[in-house]
């Protein structure tokens, strides 16, 4: 039997009424419609370049890498499973674990990815069978795991290739942006695990008073009761995440390795499976597109668009064009984009689809089941 939930804190009412409002079919449809448009449009501009559709179609690519692809997108999602589960403390099981990660999914596939979707995330938990404190330390652990195996991978990346290797020179398109966009989101990802880690672990007290004396400032009476509700969502979070042991840790981050490192050799593989009829892909340097991958990722975390629709699509061969030995056709480029985004993107909205209805059912109307939380 799942564990019974406590009365929600005050500051988790917005969170509900957001989560709710996520829900509603009519708005995954409507921007489920607005993130298919846009890989539509873009498919529609790349290959009018050509003046030839039907070149698409004669596209040759590698049935044994696009194989080893969509073996590391089901490594990623075992990763994520694993350290739910773990963080959970056993709490998830394996059918809880599998509808919360495709919902969490689902959530930051159809949010900007720089507004993101951790009120959805906590709810879907939540009412998963996990009362609002681990749920909330649940997401907060898994927020600032994934920022640190960022930051760990920078430095690993930087020190293999060099560091001018992350900046793309054939993005005329954001010429002298992306310099400013990388320092800035490396800054923010730094900032906010430190924000994190102090919060949870180090400072739990003082870092929530000192939260709540910003809020009291007069020129951030604007965000004063956002920064209230985040401070007294961290002091929750920590309490559920103080008394974790070690052994737990160490797993959780052994998972999120995991699910990170095949998120990102997924492009890797995938970008092999259409060089490879040209080439031997050993003359492709890995590390070459780990590093532009790591500068990508903080370019499409200032996406307006739900799931960095479009911008994704159309900022992958700018930044992956400059570290191949060879020039792809624009035909290539469109299908490599379409599979990367196809199992990165897309399946897990065409996937969450599918289990929000039963899960709705499942768990209970939310018309009904959001009061009773």
């Amino acid at each position: 039997m799942a564990p019974t939930p406590p009365p929600p804190p005050p500051s988790h009412d917005d969170g509900q009424v957001q989560a709710e409002h996520w829900l509603q079919p009519a708005r995954i449809l409507r921007l489920i419609s607005w993130t298919v448009g846009l890989t539509a449009v873009w498919i529609g501009w790349t290959l009018s370049q050509t003046g030839d559709w039907s070149a698409l179609a004669e596209v040759h690519w590698n049935g044994t890498w696009l194989g080893v692809a969509m073996v590391l997108a089901v490594l990623r999602d075992l990763g994520y499973m694993w350290r739910l589960h773990v963080l959970s403390a056993g709490v998830m099981g394996l059918r809880r674990t599998v509808s919360s990660i495709l919902l969490w999914e689902l959530s930051s596939a159809l949010t900007p990815s720089v507004v993101g979707g951790s009120a959805v995330a906590t709810f879907i938990l939540h009412r998963n069978g996990l009362n609002w404190g681990r749920s909330l330390a649940t997401v907060m652990a898994t927020a600032l795991m994934d920022e640190l195996f960022f930051l760990t991978a920078l430095p690993i990346v930087g020190l293999a290739v060099g560091w001018n290797v992350f900046l793309p020179a054939s993005a005329s398109w954001i010429e002298g942006s992306i310099p400013v966009i990388f320092g800035g989101g490396v800054a923010f990802m730094a900032s906010l695990a430190v924000l994190l880690s102090s919060a949870l672990f180090w400072a739990p007290g003082p870092t929530h008073r000192a939260l709540c004396h910003l809020a009291s400032r007069p020129w951030m009476s604007r965000w004063a009761d956002k920064i209230e509700t985040f401070a007294g969502d961290l002091k929750v979070a920590s309490r559920g995440l103080r008394g974790m042991p070690w052994t737990t840790w160490c797993a959780a981050a052994c998972a999120t390795a995991l699910s990170w490192t095949a998120r990102f050799l997924t492009l890797n593989a995938v970008l092999l499976a259409f060089v490879a009829p040209m080439l031997d892909w050993t003359e492709v340097s890995q590390f070459d597109v780990w590093a532009r991958q790591l500068s990508l990722w903080t370019v499409m975390l200032i996406s307006p668009t739900p799931g960095s629709a479009g911008l994704a699509e159309l900022a992958l061969p700018a930044f992956l064009s400059g570290v191949l030995p060879l020039v792809l056709a624009p035909a290539a480029w469109t299908a490599l984009v379409l599979v990367w985004r196809l199992l990165t993107y897309h399946l897990y909205v065409l996937m969450g689809a599918m289990t929000l209805p039963v899960w709705l059912k499942q768990t209970g109307a939310p018309s009904r089941t959001f009061r009773n939380l």
